[in-house]
């Protein structure tokens, strides 16, 4: 069975979906990290870039936007190119990062639970998953009623509505077009004209794919809005207990491996994920495996559990960009072929696109994934002020020797004292390494050394004073 277990009665928004019990998606909107993608803003282009053919849109007093020209329709400007100064209406398809504006388009849309609408996408699709002859009927009802320069993009879900449903649906999403429109003809620009609900619009993404059979959540105004809104027949519970609804269910355990950086394997073997900036590395290690399987046949089971797990960490904590992955002595062509069918086959229902390059040749394999929000840990986490986000700091001895060249600038000088500030074990290191370090080293630099130990979160020292 399928479920949707939706977490709102908080600040922080979570949802996720499991199948079988056994955690597959995972979604949290934090309020200050709320993602704008679908927004829609009456834009100013401030300024033309030639050479990437593209420009950038201011949306707000510090919003700025990049926009592709390949991403702007002919339908709304004869050349396909904007001007510096123009006036246009765009929608966010991809969320500022700390490096990058927002990416947008001016190709905007409108989704609903079966349908998406596209005011100027001028062609009709239909869901693969959608078996024929629906599927064709689908395609030639949508290519009916398209007006003129419209695209309409139909879901899943459509399959399962009378042609009426859709018509309204579709109705409803010109509609909503219409107002933004008009809004956008007296509005101040640069202004927001339409703000989507990010959280809602991701559940409506889940629900279009995933045949789910039962809804959780636990605030009442949230279960009366996915009645009226989703346009789905389903049925949505209301969870009115204390405890919180992920503790009942009991997720938080699953969802723990998705803040570490390793991930155990039944068999003792594990996974080790380490994000980057530019990219994701992903080790496969023996670990603390000690049975007597064969090796052989210990490699070949191990690497195909993690490929599996590797896939649904991928998944659950967003990881997008590219992605290298290091199976354990991956140098038989059969077994390679077998880790990408399966990862094939794992990634198939995934939300985003997925590409699987195959194996370097030092035997590493390559693969990436469409990166339109910010990961799990981009989201949840921040770079540690004491090791700078490197995951490592100075070992005590290092910055016991860094002390004692800092020191050592003091030869010769007018000071007779120096007044030192150090970690317990930096103290312990510096004089612990010989029973006379210190004494010969007053004596050498014609100083004495005051210390005074404290507690610290890594190895430090802090000259306090100096006297003469």
């Amino acid at each position: 069975m399928n479920r949707l277990i939706i977490n709102t009665r908080e600040s922080e928004r979570r949802f996720v979906l499991l199948k079988n019990g056994k955690v597959c998606y995972l979604y949290i909107e934090q309020p200050e990290q709320k993602s704008h993608i679908g927004n829609i803003y009456l834009g100013i282009v401030e300024r033309i870039v030639p050479h990437l053919h593209a420009a950038f849109v201011r949306l707000g007093k510090e919003q700025k936007g990049y926009l592709s020209f390949h991403d702007v329709p002919r339908s709304i400007t004869n050349t396909g190119k904007v001007h510096a100064g123009e006036k246009i209406i765009v929608q966010i398809k991809k969320d500022e990062t700390e490096r990058k504006s927002y990416r947008i388009t001016a190709n905007i849309e409108f989704s609903g639970s079966s349908l998406v609408y596209m005011p100027y996408g001028n062609y009709t699709a239909v869901s693969k998953k959608i078996a024929e002859p629906e599927r064709t009927e689908l395609k030639n009802w949508a290519e009916a009623v398209k007006k003129e320069t419209e695209g309409i993009l139909v879901r899943t879900k459509a399959a399962e509505m009378s042609k009426e449903k859709l018509v309204e649906q579709l109705n409803a999403l010109r509609e909503k077009f219409v107002l933004v429109k008009r809004k956008g003809e007296t509005a101040k620009a640069p202004a927001l004209l339409m703000e989507k609900d990010s959280f809602m619009e991701e559940i409506t993404r889940v629900l279009a794919k995933e045949q789910v059979e039962e809804i959780f959540c636990d605030q009442f105004n949230f279960v009366e809005k996915l009645k009226q809104e989703a346009g789905f027949r389903l049925p949505v519970i209301y969870y009115n207990e204390k405890e919180n609804i992920f503790s009942h269910f009991r997720l938080h355990k699953d969802l723990e491996t998705v803040f570490k950086k390793v991930v155990w394997l039944p068999n003792g073997a594990n996974i080790v994920i380490e994000e980057r900036e530019a990219f994701t590395v992903i080790d496969v290690n023996r670990a603390k495996f000690s049975g007597r399987i064969e090796r052989e046949d210990f490699i070949e089971t191990t690497n195909e559990a993690a490929a599996k797990e590797i896939a649904r960490q991928i998944k659950l904590r967003n990881i997008g960009g590219n992605i290298f992955v290091d199976f354990i002595n991956m140098r038989n062509s059969k077994a390679r072929k077998r880790i990408i069918q399966i990862l094939q086959n794992e990634f198939a229902d995934d939300y985003e696109r997925v590409i699987i390059y195959g194996f370097t040749s030092l035997g590493v394999l390559e693969m990436s994934r469409k990166r339109e929000k910010p990961s799990l840990q981009q989201k949840m986490t921040q770079s540690c002020s004491v090791c700078g986000g490197t995951g490592v700091v100075g070992s005590p001895a290092s910055v016991a020797f860094q002390l004692e060249r800092e020191l050592w600038g003091y030869k010769g000088g007018d000071y007779k004292d120096v007044y030192i500030e150090v970690s317990e074990d930096v103290y312990q290191y510096f004089t612990g390494k010989n029973k006379h370090h210190v004494k010969n080293l007053e004596e050498t630099l014609n100083l004495s050394l005051h210390f005074k130990s404290v507690t610290a979160a890594k190895p430090c020292y802090r000259i306090l004073r100096l006297s003469y």
